[in-house]
């Protein structure tokens, strides 16, 4: 049975940086929010830490 968290989410979006063992979660309404999550992510690192991100995979759900 699916259900709605209390704050609406249905889907969970988890980012694991291999090169820093760092993991960020981000709660989802609709799976289609997942392409801003990622990218706010990625312009976060490369300012904080001022390096590039190379590579981004996907495990593909």
């Amino acid at each position: 049975m699916e259900s709605d968290s209390l704050g609406g989410s249905r889907y969970l979006l988890l980012i694991v940086d291999e090169a820093s063992g760092c993991m960020k979660k981000f709660c989802l309404r609709v799976k289609s929010e997942s392409e801003d999550y990622i990218w706010k992510y990625i312009t976060m690192v490369q300012t904080q830490f001022s390096t590039k991100v190379n590579f981004v995979g996907a495990d593909g759900a």
